[in-house]
């Protein structure tokens, strides 16, 4: 009889355990990109190109709102030059699903910011799709569409 429940105990246990572990992982990823995503927001504000660099891979592209693709080598320089500049950058409802090594994160930002001295402020909703590489969550799309005021 021991030996029974002593199998039907590890039968149990390997079924539900890699399920929790499993689920344990990957809310430990969404919080960890919940967290870059807000990194992110304010190193634009700070033109923190270190904490910019750590969170966009070298590959990462964006597509803006009129359908350019922006490589990150000119998203950069135009922060840098103050080309793009943003005073303010607030994220809400902010999603994360987790697909093994890559993740997908969307929501909503509302930013007040300028390019070539134009004003862009609005609302923008967002996806930004990362990937583990390395042991870390990198950035390498992101898509951005201005809202529609009503």
């Amino acid at each position: 009889m021991k030996r029974i429940l002593l199998l039907i105990f590890l039968v149990l246990s390997a079924t539900f355990a890699p399920n929790s572990l499993l689920a344990d992982k990957s809310k430990n990823a969404e919080e960890t990109i919940q967290k870059l995503e807000q990194e992110w927001g304010d190193a634009l504000v700070k033109r923190d190109q270190a904490v910019i660099d750590r969170i966009a891979s070298e590959d990462w592209v964006l597509t803006d709102p009129e359908g350019n693709l922006v490589p990150k080598a000119k998203a950069d320089a135009d922060v840098k030059s103050g080309t793009t500049t943003f005073e303010s950058f607030h994220l809400d409802d902010l999603k994360v699903k987790v697909f093994g090594k890559t993740a997908i994160a969307y929501g909503l930002e509302t930013e007040k910011s300028k390019y070539q001295g134009k004003d862009t402020s609005g609302q923008y909703r967002f996806t930004d799709v990362f990937i583990k590489r390395d042991g870390r969550w990198q950035a390498i799309s992101t898509h951005v569409s201005r809202v529609a005021s009503k």
